[in-house]
């Protein structure tokens, strides 16, 4: 059960608890809506509660369709300093931006709809937890629910799609970044914010255009993401948002994660987004196309990331791992788990072949992999020192090393594989690039003609993790290859 949320009334420029609810507005079948008095008064403030510049974006068709249901009517948006006086103690919610008071005036400027923005605000002001919800369809935007509060019928909000407006200024500079970055030709847009879920990379990969050049912003440097191989027209990150939001909308496309500046351009591009938010429920943007793989994000539900556990893989190793294996022709397969700990990777194993033997020396964390997995039926837990006990085990098409790796230990560990199951053999290992001496014996192999890679999976070369005393890739994370 979801925890009660906070509705909150504004009062003369002042912020009240009104109480807490499971859901923020008013069921449809309650009637209620906004009072008749107010909407007689024709002077409309439109307000978020929350701060981020998609949350504002959403709400941006807002003052047209009001004047088009209320022709007669002033609408106002608050300014940064308004927004600040009113919201100031929730704004740290938002601290990824520098000052997200401003968030809502960037959106609303230059639009012909809104009349001024306003410092005070006599009386209530009626903002985003006055909605109409519908219990049976959660599926209604934010947008057609707040309308429907101002007594809008369907056919009166059906056009809420964000909406910008730019000063012919703003159109300028703009105009003149495209035509010297990319001439007269299609271009394609990517973002990956720090919210960007990187086991989707497939997802987005599918989507993308290898011959258009992109405008790009990524929270990493490209360089270290799957998406190195575009052809980079120019690195956002230092534009003026507007400026952005400009460029992104004349795009051929949109592709990135669920996020504001991608939400805020869906009337004017082609927009593919990784879904955050499960279920999307009023969080979703009419015209936006949304990406998301529910097998991976199931396997993965629950699991620690590599920046979080040391003796573990990364999420996107385990994805990228998925996205290889997870094909008819593996199915039948069987694989042997050296190094299984406490069996993050022993689940994934055990969905993608039809049998696992997971290897441990250690009770405890077998102990601890079988509560984690105990919906899988084909998991077979030894208790074994890999090093020093003979490797009598029936014929394994797969094996999938995470154990010690100095030099020695990860040669004894093909050496076994390769002895016990003979040419052919697919053998997976972890933190390829992390640990000097792992790779080198891998490398061994790969130059003597012994083992040909199949593919190379995980993080990219620099990424660190700091729960490995803060060591770097030197190379991909994990590596794939097939005894030969």
């Amino acid at each position: 059960m979801a925890e009660p949320m906070v509705f909150f009334r504004i009062v003369d420029n002042t912020l009240y608890k009104a109480g807490d609810v499971d859901l923020l507005g008013f069921e449809e079948s309650d009637g209620l809506r906004i009072p008749d008095e107010y909407l007689d008064n024709k002077i409309f403030v439109v307000m978020r509660m929350c701060l981020g510049i998609g949350d504002w974006g959403v709400v941006s068709a807002m003052p047209r369709l009001l004047k088009q249901k209320y022709p007669d009517c002033k609408v106002y948006v608050p300014t940064a300093k308004l927004q600040e006086k009113i919201c100031g103690d929730i704004g740290d919610e938002w601290s990824s931006w520098k000052n997200p008071f401003k968030n809502g005036v960037n959106v609303f400027k230059n639009n012909p709809y809104v009349d001024g923005f306003v410092d005070s605000v006599k009386g209530e002001i009626f903002h985003d937890h006055y909605r109409v919800y519908n219990k049976d369809n959660p599926n209604i935007p934010m947008l057609e629910q707040m309308l429907r509060f101002w007594q809008l019928e369907e056919d009166e909000y059906k056009d809420s799609a964000p909406e910008l407006y730019f000063s012919d200024k703003e159109k300028k500079l703009g105009d003149r970044i495209i035509k010297e970055y990319i001439g007269e030709e299609e271009y394609g847009c990517l973002l990956l914010s720090d919210r960007y879920d990187y086991t989707m990379d497939r997802l987005m990969l599918d989507v993308i255009n290898p011959k258009l050049k992109h405008f790009y912003w990524t929270e990493r440097p490209i360089e270290q993401t799957s998406f190195n191989f575009i052809d980079k027209a120019l690195d956002m990150r230092h534009m003026p948002v507007r400026i952005q939001l400009y460029i992104r909308s004349k795009a051929k496309y949109n592709v990135g994660n669920q996020c504001g500046t991608t939400q805020l351009i869906t009337r004017y591009s082609d927009t593919y987004t990784v879904q955050r938010q499960f279920p999307i429920a009023h969080n979703f943007v009419r015209g936006e196309i949304y990406l998301t793989d529910d097998k991976v994000r199931n396997l993965l539900n629950g699991l620690p990331d590599k920046t979080e556990s040391k003796t573990t893989t990364s999420l996107k190793f385990k994805a990228d791992f998925i996205d290889f294996f997870d094909k008819e022709e593996y199915k039948d397969m069987k694989v042997l788990e050296v190094g299984s700990s406490l069996g993050h990777s022993t689940g994934m194993l055990s969905y993608l072949f039809k049998k696992v033997i997971a290897l441990d020396n250690l009770y405890e964390r077998h102990e601890q992999s079988k509560k984690l997995n105990s919906n899988s039926d084909n998991i077979e837990y030894v208790i074994m020192d890999v090093y020093n006990q003979p490797w009598n085990f029936e014929h394994m098409d797969i094996v999938f090393i995470d154990c010690v790796h100095d030099y020695l230990h990860v040669k004894s560990d093909i050496d076994n594989s390769l002895n016990s199951f003979g040419k052919g053999t697919i053998i997976a290992f972890d933190d390829y690039g992390l640990f000097p001496e792992l790779k080198q014996a891998i490398d061994e192999y790969v130059d003597r003609g012994q083992f040909k890679v199949l593919k190379k999976i995980g993080q990219l070369k620099d990424t660190y993790f700091p729960t490995t005393q803060f060591k770097v890739l030197k190379d991909y994370e994990g590596i794939i290859c097939q005894s030969v």
